[in-house]
């Protein structure tokens, strides 16, 4: 049987569309005023920052164009002089040897690289080598040292 009162029910409440949709329309419209002129109200708040001019060692680096960069630069490349010894001709087997390869000039005298700057260099790059390896294993044999024995406790 149903009580003879009424039951208490909670009326929906009512939304705030209006309200929000204001928001929204204000939130949009404050989006789209963002240009140059809504910089400078933010800077002014506080929110924004000017960006700074560059150093001027970064200015001698950039490009001229900063809407182009060249990506994969080829540079050009010395090759070695002769040695007292000619190399080996090049005699294309397998695949290679369907497919014919343009004849590399001569390098002009200028043009090379000398043999000599080339062992140089060789010769730097071994030491260098050499001086990496025994740094390494001297960090290798600092770190397999056994760890140190806890620390004994005074007992009264």
């Amino acid at each position: 049987m149903l009580p003879d009162h009424d039951m208490p029910f909670d009326q929906p409440t009512k939304k705030p569309l209006p309200l929000l949709m204001l928001l929204a329309v204000l939130s949009t419209v404050a989006a789209g005023c963002a240009g140059e002129t809504g910089k400078v109200v933010a800077e002014a708040a506080g929110m924004a920052t000017t960006a700074q001019e560059a150093k001027p060692f970064v200015q001698e680096t950039r490009p001229a164009d900063p809407q182009y960069m060249p990506i994969g630069r080829k540079f050009a490349v010395e090759p070695l002089c002769q040695g007292e010894t000619a190399p080996p001709p090049y005699v294309p087997a397998g695949q290679a040897a369907h497919f014919s390869f343009p004849a590399t000039p001569a390098p002009k005298p200028g043009e090379c690289k000398p043999r000599a700057a080339f062992k140089a260099i060789e010769a730097e790059l071994d030491a260098k080598r050499i001086s990496n390896e025994a740094a390494g294993n001297q960090a290798k044999s600092l770190g397999s040292t056994p760890p140190p024995k806890p620390a004994i406790l005074p007992t009264n």
